[in-house]
């Protein structure tokens, strides 16, 4: 099954690169139904000129190789694997003009089967959107709002989900995680002359990709965010990936502001299932504290250039909460380290694309606990990363290489691991 797999996409590559890659520009007056490939952007399906609408079918496949050693100072313990990073299928469409939008995603590689499914409505001229369903949150840092796709750097990652770290870098594997949640989205957008103004609010589950799963004792979780384009608006999704992908002809900068706060979070990063025990209240029945997280982040792109710096903070907040369940032992914040991940953490890379479509990339990333203790989850660490990617036919197949170079400092002593990945990926 999987050679056959393999081989088919195989063969459709190869066709579809002989086709004319027309891009899908709104401009251009259509006939009344068109089908179009674009390579690395999948095939469009436009029909009707009078309230224009269209399909975007999108599929994607990366595998990869990595090595990795782990040195705590007595052993060095190494290993590799090969795996399938990414196999996705998604549909997105746009409907009368624009006003209707929805999509579905799959993932065939992680946890769950539905990675996206929403359905959004566009109204006040198109300047304000509702959206409701499961998707990309904005209360994440900016690389979190992109499809995984566009990672900087190459490796496994789960279903949105940056459990090895080396797709994101520490940041997101510490406080983020889960980068999907299910609730309702508005979203909005104006200009002051150039200066484009998106401002952006979400009420979601807060149980990170589980929409449709039951919450036990929780609340919903409440965000926001505040994109600024002072140099006006970037190229497509420009504005939320790591690489200058489109190549900005004119500099552009965005500013980013969001935060959220998780009421009674049963998550230690705020957006998942269940992993939070040991916490009561007055009355000896199981609860949960707060939690909140803070953002600011920035973009800088010109001419193949990119500069990305992000930061965020995680902290919780609760009274009358204990340990015990007699309530005699009150949860202190170094107490409450050991259940959620608090503390902080700043990410800094940047990238060059030749007009070849051959990238180098850096990464610096570094992470801080709130109490510097033994048990707290998050642990003093240091990430570096070098990458290069040779992107090839408008993106519709990357080729890849990064190692990181990751240093825990935990108060027993201090761990070294090196990262090493190689991974091919396929847009079609």
């Amino acid at each position: 099954m999987q050679k056959l797999l393999i081989l088919t996409i195989a063969t459709f590559f190869v066709f579809s690169t002989n086709l004319k890659a027309q891009l899908y520009d709104q401009n251009v007056k259509k006939i009344d139904s068109t089908f179009i490939y674009v390579n690395g952007e999948g095939t469009f399906i436009n029909f009707g000129n009078k309230q224009p609408s269209s399909l975007n079918i999108l599929a994607a496949v990366q595998s990869g190789l990595q090595f990795s050693s782990i040195d705590d100072g007595n052993n060095t313990e190494t290993s590799s694997r090969i795996s399938m990073n990414l196999v996705r299928l998604g549909v997105t469409g746009s409907f009368y003009n624009d006003n209707l939008t929805m999509g579905i995603v799959s993932d065939f590689t992680g946890t769950v089967g539905i990675l996206e499914a929403y359905v959004g409505l566009s109204f006040w001229e198109k300047r304000m959107k509702i959206i409701l369903g499961e998707r990309q949150t904005h209360t994440n840092n900016r690389l979190a709002m992109a499809d995984e796709r566009f990672s900087q750097f190459l490796s496994q990652s789960i279903s949105g989900s940056a459990t090895d770290g080396i797709v994101y870098g520490g940041l997101m594997q510490n406080f983020v995680g889960t980068t999907r949640e299910g609730g309702i989205y508005l979203e909005t957008n104006f200009s002051i002359n150039n200066f484009r103004i998106y401002p952006m609010l979400s009420v979601t589950t807060g149980n990170g990709q589980g929409f449709f799963d039951e919450q036990n004792n929780t609340d919903f979780k409440y965000g926001g965010r505040l994109d600024l384009m002072p140099l006006g608006d970037f190229k497509k999704n420009n504005a939320y990936i790591a690489h200058d992908l489109y190549r900005e002809e004119k500099l552009k900068l965005a500013i980013g502001v969001a935060g959220s706060y998780n009421v009674k979070a049963n998550n230690a990063m705020g957006n998942g299932t269940e992993n939070v025990t040991g916490i009561y209240d007055k009355e000896g029945n199981a609860t949960f504290a707060d939690y909140r997280k803070f953002i600011v982040d920035f973009m800088l792109k010109r001419d193949g250039f990119s500069l990305v710096g992000e930061y965020m903070n995680g902290t919780i907040k609760g009274e009358n909460l204990y340990t015990n369940n007699l309530a005699t032992v009150e949860l202190t914040p170094e107490e409450a380290s050991t259940k959620y991940n608090v503390g902080e953490a700043y990410n800094v890379q940047a990238s060059y694309i030749f007009k070849k479509g051959f990238a180098i990339d850096f990464r610096y990333s570094n992470i801080s606990p709130e109490f510097d203790i033994e048990d707290s989850i998050i642990q003093n660490q240091n990430w570096y990363t070098f990458g290069v990617n040779q992107f090839i036919k408008n993106n519709a197949l990357k080729v890849g290489v990064n190692t990181s170079y990751i240093d825990y400092k935990y108060e027993t002593g201090n761990t070294t691991k090196w990262s090493t990945n190689l991974a091919v990926q396929l847009i079609f």
